[in-house]
């Protein structure tokens, strides 16, 4: 029984809310409506909003080197391994004769035992003395010889008048045949006596050049010996830095040994090597000098020439804080690096051991690598900062104040900076700091940089 009386109670609630359910709806509506009426109309913002602030320097042509980076290592121009020239025993040893020291020029740095020398000098000298002697003895012959020649043919000539004369009386008969006879035999021996004479005095020059020569061979003795006693004092031929010592005092050494190592002090020499695309972007500063640079690449030593290209160096050590040295381009090698594909150019500083700063400038010594800086002829360029590029483009501000997009070709890069000859204007505006999105035609408001532009100014200024 109370289940029947239930049933009519559900069914009583759910047609109420079916009726009412429309008259919500359309309430809300009602509510909506209102408050979209009670709301102010919508105002647009002004185009103004819309400019884009960007930072911009005043494009400017400036003077400046171009210049190219390369890299190489350290090493003397001049090594040298001193050998003994003679045999003997070292008397005498410089005491900063070691590694590390640095010496003058002409110091004598080791001695060797010269008496043995001394004494083959004094006999080579004695020898000189008798085959002079000899020389002169000969000399005097030869001239006895030609007085004695001449003399006894004065003597033949009178002792023929003489027989011819006898010869005529013997005719008449008034002498005898046997007085004939007598002065015959003695023109035959006058005769004979020229013949000795005469054959004696061709064989004078032979026995005279003999003795010349043994005296211009023991002349060459005395000098051999001399030289030899010269060579038994050491002198350094440069100013060097020892890099090693092979001998001590008082131990024999053999002709051709070797006594110590040195390197020279004078200079310095760097095989540096540069990309060849790089050098090749100074070469094209080299037309109108096709002739010059021809003979530098065949020239043996062309630093003179690169001079005249207007070709400079500066070398510091790779760190990238050392102060530079001022070098000189010598040469440039016969071939291209196999490995690296690289353009050796030998550099050179000179005096690399003066005018050194304790901890900032050290001296330039074998095996430090260095890194050069090649200049080329100073010419007009546009200066941008490197970070004003984006992919090869600029962006310029227009004299509309909207962003202009411009691309460039041969862009130089040298350091921070970034080198141009074409693709700009002196005064116009370069954009250099960030936008996103750059697009073209979009309106810009421009401040100038100063900080920036005063930057440039003291790089172009750099030494």
């Amino acid at each position: 029984m109370n289940y029947h009386y239930y049933m009519p109670m559900f069914f009583s609630k759910d047609l109420t809310l079916r009726r009412f359910f429309p008259i919500a709806i359309i309430a809300c509506l009602i509510i909506a409506i209102a408050i979209i009426k009670s709301q102010p109309k919508m105002a647009h913002e002004p185009s103004a909003g819309l400019i884009t602030p960007v930072h911009v320097i005043e494009v400017k042509p400036y003077i400046v080197k171009p210049e190219i980076i390369g890299f190489g290592t350290v090493e003397p121009d001049i090594s040298l391994d001193s050998k003994a020239e003679v045999a003997g025993k070292i008397s005498y040893v410089h005491p900063q004769l070691r590694n590390g020291a640095t010496l003058q020029k002409d110091t004598v740095v080791i001695r060797i035992d010269p008496e043995d020398y001394q004494l083959a000098l004094e006999q080579a000298q004695s020898t000189v003395t008798s085959n002079h002697a000899k020389v002169r003895e000969i000399e005097l012959q030869k001239n006895n010889v030609q007085a004695d020649l001449k003399l006894v043919q004065e003597k033949l000539k009178l002792a023929q008048v003489e027989l011819a004369r006898i010869e005529s009386l013997v005719k008449k008969q008034s002498i005898s045949k046997s007085s004939r006879d007598n002065q015959q035999a003695n023109v035959l021996r006058l005769q004979q006596e020229v013949q000795n004479l005469s054959s004696q005095l061709k064989t004078l020059p032979q026995q005279l050049a003999s003795a010349q020569a043994a005296l211009a061979n023991a002349e060459s003795l005395v000098m051999t010996q001399a030289l030899n006693i010269k060579r038994t004092e050491v002198k350094l031929p440069f100013n060097a830095r020892i890099s090693e010592r092979v001998v001590e005092e008082n131990q024999y050494i053999a002709k051709g040994a070797l006594l110590f190592s040195a390197q020279t002090t004078d200079k310095i020499l760097i095989n540096a090597q540069f990309s060849l695309q790089h050098f090749r972007s100074l070469a094209k500063d080299f037309q109108g000098n096709e002739a010059l640079l021809k003979e530098a690449f065949l020239s043996g030593f062309s630093s003179d020439i690169f001079q005249q290209l207007g070709l400079t160096a500066k070398v510091r050590l790779a760190d990238n804080s050392s102060p530079y040295w001022p070098a000189n381009v010598e040469r440039i090698s016969s071939q291209i690096d196999p490995v690296t594909r690289t353009l050796g150019i030998v550099i050179s500083v000179d005096n690399p051991y003066q005018n050194i700063i304790p901890g900032t400038k050290p001296p330039l010594m074998q095996g430090m690598y260095t890194e050069i800086l090649l200049q080329g002829k100073a010419k007009t360029f546009y200066l941008i900062p490197r970070d004003a590029l984006h992919e090869n483009e600029i962006y310029i501000v227009n004299q509309d104040s909207q962003l202009e997009r411009r691309a460039l070709e041969n862009v130089q890069v040298q350091g921070k900076m970034a080198l141009l000859t074409q693709g700009l204007q002196a005064g116009e505006m370069l954009i250099v700091s960030d936008v996103f999105p750059a697009i073209t035609g979009m309106q810009v408001k421009a401040t100038p940089q100063l900080a920036l532009q005063q930057t440039i100014e003291n790089w172009v200024q750099e030494p």
